[in-house]
């Protein structure tokens, strides 16, 4: 992070880890932002036993969010996971929604956007508008389902929902890093230009789109996977119209949701 320049990063552990994260976030308070894990299987089958346990790490002021809820996920199956399907506006995610707006927090999904999924998702922000909700990826898809469904129109949906917000993690070129840690398709040509339509959101909605790199494998915390990925950012940010968006992008529109 300290190579890079990165101030600060959104931790969330892969399974029931959250006093691993607490602990990190203990050493590192000004670097880390720590978020409720939902990656398990209770919150896969929507047990609301989870709901009480959220909203008492949330108290605790330690934790910045909940994340990364799946929503919709096609699993990798290399990675021996499941398929995930959550409706974003089933009882459940409206008590999980209405818990981490009640306490100033942040929602990230993960989901693909399947016409269904997208409607849910829809129906949730509709229910709780203060709710500040990131889809991540910028609603590309997973790459195994690029036969049957295509990319979402993130920024009509943007235009009706104030408070979603979306980011870039993810959605680099395939050259930049190991096959394990990539499964989307980028937002850039293999050159780093930026392709159109993506240019288009970012600038229209520059206020509500986040820097994000996305590492969920130990493989993609490499250090030179890593660098590249942060100056292909850099790189992307400087096509946009003017330093003002790239600054929002890069850091402030993280400054201001995390209230930093």
């Amino acid at each position: 992070m300290d190579q890079v320049g990165i101030s600060h990063m959104v931790l969330m552990a892969r399974g029931p880890n959250d006093w691993l994260t607490a602990e990190i976030y203990r050493q590192y308070p000004q670097r880390i932002l720590p978020f409720v894990s939902s990656m398990y299987r209770a919150w896969h089958r929507q047990d609301e036993r989870v709901l009480p346990y959220t909203e008492n790490q949330l108290s605790t002021g330690r934790f910045r969010g909940v994340g990364e809820v799946m929503l919709r996920y096609y699993g990798i199956p290399s990675k021996h996971e499941p398929e995930i399907n959550v409706p974003a506006d089933s009882p459940f995610m409206k008590k999980l929604g209405d818990i981490v707006e009640k306490h100033n927090a942040v929602m990230l999904v993960h989901m693909e956007p399947e016409a269904e999924a997208i409607e849910s998702l829809e129906n949730l922000l509709n229910h709780n508008k203060k709710l500040k909700l990131i889809w991540a990826h910028i609603g590309t898809v997973a790459r195994v389902g690029l036969r049957t469904i295509g990319h979402a129109d993130m920024g009509a949906l943007m235009d009706r929902h104030p408070n979603l917000y979306t980011d870039i993690a993810g959605v680099q070129p395939t050259s930049l890093a190991p096959p394990a840690c990539l499964r989307r398709p980028p937002i850039t040509d293999d050159r780093g230009k930026l392709l159109p339509r993506f240019r288009e959101l970012l600038e229209k909605h520059s206020d509500r789109v986040l820097f994000g790199l996305d590492t969920p494998w130990k493989e993609c915390w490499a250090q030179e996977p890593f660098k590249r990925w942060v100056e292909w950012a850099d790189n992307v940010v400087a096509q946009l119209a003017d330093s003002g968006i790239a600054e929002r992008v890069m850091h402030k529109n993280a400054e201001r949701i995390f209230s930093l």
